[in-house]
């Protein structure tokens, strides 16, 4: 007892930990993550027209000659002796250095806010799809994790058919040899046999596939242990309860961002035309000082530029602001009715699928009461081997229809809660 203490326990994979597994170490939400960044990067290029730049530039020059100005020469030798000796004045030195520092603030840009207000909407939009984007993840991921699920089931009831059918051949064997048994019992149960063995080489054929799939997506390995997801319950009490959810998702959301992305460049392109003012502060160094004898010296400047023909550039850049600013108002008027409209199917769907999962459920009770009654009929030798393995059939799949209806059930419910608005 001791010792199986001691042996660590392999802990079943749930939905919930497949659905952590794929948003933190899965290549589609790193590659979602990756898109997102890159999209709200937008935000730093259209901050830099509002933002002060800041540069410097410095060298060193060499030239060929020294420029200097000999005042003494000028004056008259009369007057020399007045003046007395006075030195040259370098106005270009041989070699020297010099630097600057400066300081450029925009004051005035008729397209540098809406153009901020563009980037803003559109890196919301980039963060909105990537939510949508996350969403739709677990959707493919429950449908992967069930799938693996699914075919794990299939490959259990195969088993168990070909263990039933290798045991009724051997009954069927034994009443034929004692004389209270056909030959026709014997020969359906080796032709059952037959079939539950090819059924189970096709289901497991399934399971790798499906597990193979699961694997790739979540990096687990293929036999990781998988526990049966319970269905999930759906909050919404009406098709138009769904609608109106629906259009408060993140895919809406990042439809109606890029819209006013579009509007706010349409209306940046529409004010370009005014003139742009900038505020410039330069703080200078050199020592090619010249008449002035000063090494440092600053500078303020107030420049504004205003570009009155630029060959119809602008005039263009307007009309395809304004066709992507009316396509943008298209898509969002296109995605609010399809998001209503699939929210409408999917509420409908999982009312489906719930009055489905309850009926798969009293057809499986009803199919064991049935195998139970047709087993003893056939040990008294009242139901022939057919009609049992008939049954037996039944059974099985009223337990396969009842798996498949938990899965359509929990699969309507998380496809409803991506379409409106997520978790």
């Amino acid at each position: 007892m001791l010792l199986s203490l001691l042996v660590p326990v392999a802990l079943a994979l749930s939905l919930d930990e497949a659905w952590r597994i794929a948003e933190t170490d899965g290549d589609d939400a790193a590659l979602i993550a990756s898109q997102m960044r890159a999209a709200t990067t937008i935000r730093g290029q259209a901050a830099s027209a509002l933002l002060p730049r800041l540069s410097l530039s410095g060298g060193y020059t060499v030239n060929q000659y020294e420029s200097a100005i000999d005042f003494s020469k000028m004056i008259p030798e009369d007057l020399a002796g007045l003046v007395g000796d006075t030195e040259p004045i370098v106005v270009n030195e041989k070699s020297f250095w010099s630097g600057s520092v400066s300081v450029v603030q925009p004051l005035f840009s008729g397209s540098a806010l809406p153009a901020w207000t563009a980037a803003n909407a559109t890196a919301r939009a980039a963060e909105a799809q990537a939510r949508a984007q996350l969403d739709q993840l677990r959707v493919g991921v429950a449908n992967t994790y069930w799938a693996a699920f699914l075919s794990r089931e299939r490959v259990r009831l195969a088993m168990d058919n070909v263990a039933r059918a290798e045991k009724y051949l051997a009954l069927a064997e034994t009443r034929e040899r004692i004389g209270a048994g056909r030959g026709i019992d014997t020969a359906q149960a080796g032709v059952a046999l037959a079939r539950a063995r090819r059924e189970l080489v096709q289901a497991e054929a399934g399971k790798v596939q499906a597990e193979v799939g699961l694997s790739r997506l979540l990096g687990t390995e293929p036999d990781v242990a998988l526990d049966r997801p319970e269905p999930r319950g759906v909050t919404l009490a009406s098709p138009a309860a769904a609608a109106e959810r629906a259009l408060g998702a993140p895919a809406i959301t990042a439809s109606e961002e890029r819209a006013r992305a579009a509007q706010a460049a349409r209306t940046a392109t529409d004010l370009g035309w005014i003139p742009t003012i900038n505020g410039r502060f330069t703080e200078s160094f050199s020592e090619n000082s010249g008449f002035s004898g000063e090494e440092w010296n600053w500078q303020a400047a107030l420049t504004a530029d205003w570009v009155l023909f630029d060959g119809g550039y602008r005039i263009a850049k307007q009309r395809e602001a304004a066709m992507n600013k009316d396509v943008a108002t298209h898509v969002v008027a296109r995605d609010r009715d399809q998001a209503e409209a699939d929210a409408r199917s999917l509420w409908a769907a999982h009312r489906a699928a719930k009055q489905a999962r309850g009926l798969a459920v009293e057809e499986r009770a009803l199919a064991e009461k049935t195998l139970t009654l047709a087993e003893a009929a056939y040990e008294l030798g009242a139901l022939t081997f057919l009609d049992l393995w008939q049954t037996r059939q039944q059974r099985d799949g009223a337990e396969l229809a009842e798996l498949t209806a938990d899965m359509q059930l929990d699969l309507a419910a998380i496809t409803l809660v991506a379409k409106t608005g997520g978790w």
